[in-house]
């Protein structure tokens, strides 16, 4: 470590607390959201953040108030790896200063951020386990090491000068571990919640003027990575580059290694979250000339790994069971499994869809295209849809009308395109519910 990190390690080490900034959550979350006056943020946020600052910041959940040390003791999580982070009052042991993180170079920020918020990590999917029978999608380290790495790449092809520098790749480290912290609060409006964890995760975030802009701009991009809150805003012109990769690297990392062990019971099979990533074999991204692709690989057949992890979701030839309605559609009518998969996967993922294509054109002004392709290489079959810079929004659009029929002016992402095109919205109706 950098002799900056040695002067920070002291705050690393649970029970070890400093203040160290003027500005209070309130203050940190009021400066932040005075760049974005076009956004309504859900007032249960605000809210919070206001009785966060009168109960002396002992960590809850939004739901009900309860204590979060007590809450985890409740769903079974161990006391010893809770009493790491928080306290008997429920409030953090230790804070890690920001400044003097951001003086390490990037391997000591990933590695330090990883050290130090390695039991946060964990006790996310935890928590999201609990609130599914067949449980969550990973929000574990995995998922964030994975999303971490993939901005570093988005940010490295861009030519924008402000997605460039040793900075901003700090920034985005600590944002893309950080990102999906506020799930321990509360799953809806996690990113909000998470900019409020993050400001009592650190400290000296207002040593200068330089840091503390810094540390707005991961806040920005912990707020607005959530679909939710980042489909209220009217353009994503607005938005750093930082957060521009986060929303493409977690939007689109779809795969069998974000379904969680607690989903290795028969009954998963009918989550579609579940189905649709196990049948992923992977994903990749990037750049192609003037086109960026986004590739999903389906598969029937489990690799060894998977086939170790998921024995109650194989038949005995280790390839995954599919729901039997899938099974009549192929018996019955002639219907490959990709094409199910397919209408599967553009209902669970077309809010995120619209985001990771408004993120992308707006990251790399020169491409002109975002295809996606999703091909079963087993069958030799690939579906590919490609959507123009200039006409996504109406592509997604039609696509949105024809899965959700009757109920599509009532979801967010109706929602969101007629804010785009001009058009009003009520932002108080939701759409179909958030997994990444």
């Amino acid at each position: 470590m950098s002799e900056a990190c040695d002067r920070s390690e002291p705050e690393m080490r649970p029970g070890v607390s400093q203040s160290g900034s003027k500005y209070g959550p309130r203050d940190v979350v009021s400066l932040l959201l005075g760049r974005y006056r076009q956004v309504e943020i859900p007032g249960a946020v605000l809210s919070y953040v206001k009785e966060q600052e009168l109960n002396g910041h002992r960590i809850r959940r939004a739901e009900g108030g309860e204590p979060l040390n007590r809450f985890l003791e409740r769903i079974g999580v161990d006391r010893t790896a809770a009493s790491s982070f928080l306290d008997e009052d429920s409030r953090l042991v230790s804070r890690l200063s920001y400044s003097s993180l951001l003086e390490c170079s990037l391997q000591d920020v990933r590695s330090g951020v990883e050290e130090h918020f390695g039991v946060v990590f964990a006790l996310q999917q935890s928590v999201l386990d609990s609130e599914l029978l067949t449980g969550f999608n990973r929000h574990d380290r995995d998922h964030l090491r994975s999303v971490s790495g993939e901005m570093l790449d988005l940010l490295r092809g861009s030519e924008s000068d402000t997605a460039r520098g040793s900075r901003t790749e700090k920034e985005a480290i600590i944002a893309g571990y950080l990102h999906d912290s506020g799930n321990l609060i509360s799953r809806q409006y996690h990113g909000g919640y998470g900019v409020y964890l993050l400001s009592q995760f650190f400290c000296d975030v207002d040593q200068d003027e330089e840091t503390l802009y810094s540390f707005l701009r991961v806040l920005e991009a912990v707020l607005f990575h959530e679909v939710e809150i980042g489909l209220r805003l009217p353009s994503v012109s607005v938005l750093h580059p930082i957060t521009l990769s986060l929303i493409i690297a977690d939007k689109t990392d779809v795969s069998a290694r974000r379904v969680s062990a607690k989903s290795n019971l028969p009954e998963a099979i009918r989550d579609a979250h579940t189905l649709v990533n196990l049948l992923t074999v992977d994903s990749d991204i990037g750049c192609q000339d003037q086109e960026f692709v986004w590739e999903l690989h389906f598969d029937l057949r489990a690799d060894s790994d998977d086939v170790a992890r998921f024995p109650q979701l194989l038949k005995a030839s280790d390839r995954v069971w599919v729901p039997q309605a899938w099974q009549r559609l192929y018996r019955e009518h002639n219907v490959e499994y990709l094409f199910v998969f397919h209408a599967t996967f553009m209902q669970l993922y077309l809010s995120r869809l619209l985001y990771a294509n408004r993120a992308v054109f707006e990251l790399y002004p020169a491409v002109t295209g975002f295809k996606l392709v999703i091909d079963d290489r087993e069958r030799g079959i690939s579906l590919s849809r490609i959507f123009g810079r200039d006409n996504f929004e109406n592509r997604i659009g039609l696509i949105g009308k024809n899965l959700f029929k009757d109920n599509w002016e009532d979801t967010y992402l109706c929602q969101s395109l007629r804010r785009t095109s001009g058009g009003e919205a009520d932002l108080s109706v939701g759409g179909p519910p958030s997994e990444v």
